[in-house]
């Protein structure tokens, strides 16, 4: 259990990510192949900007959110993460975006409505580490603080 928050920005058609329980492991190779994302994204000027689930605050590829806080290209954005108990919440500008349940049934089936659905054991560690995606694109990141709940 754990409560991240950590400020982000982006340059025009950027694309990252700040990917959570991360199994690190050599049969795993890549962090997204295990973690789950809060997505990081230009909306308006990147590719991912025009699909469901793609879009800045998302739960990458899994639950869309309920409202679209970001701010401009270039502005910083305040992002929490929050994970007790089993209950994912994150929170972008002040505003809780996603929130849903872990490792349920339901948690299974968005898995299997997902791009991770043949990913062995995509989404399914309950500890583990935390990554900063790299696309190449420029990303800011700071204030980056985490407790233990």
């Amino acid at each position: 259990d754990f409560h991240l928050k950590y400020d982000w920005k982006v340059a025009p058609k950027a694309n990252s990510g700040l990917i959570f329980y991360v199994k690190e492991a050599p049969q795993y190779g890549a962090t997204y192949s295990t973690g789950l994302e809060m997505q990081v994204l230009d909306n308006d000027g990147h590719p991912d900007g025009k699909i469901t689930k793609h879009r800045a605050g998302d739960l990458y590829d899994l639950v869309k959110s309920s409202a679209e806080p970001v701010k401009a290209v270039g502005e910083w954005n305040k992002a929490e993460i929050i994970s007790k108990k089993g209950t994912l919440t994150l929170i972008l500008n002040g505003v809780e975006v996603v929130k849903t349940t872990l490792w349920d049934e339901n948690w299974k089936n968005l898995i299997a409505g997902s791009k991770f659905a043949t990913w062995k054991d995509w989404g399914t560690f309950k500890t583990g580490k935390i990554a900063l995606q790299d696309h190449g694109d420029e990303v800011w990141y700071k204030n980056i603080f985490i407790k233990e709940l």
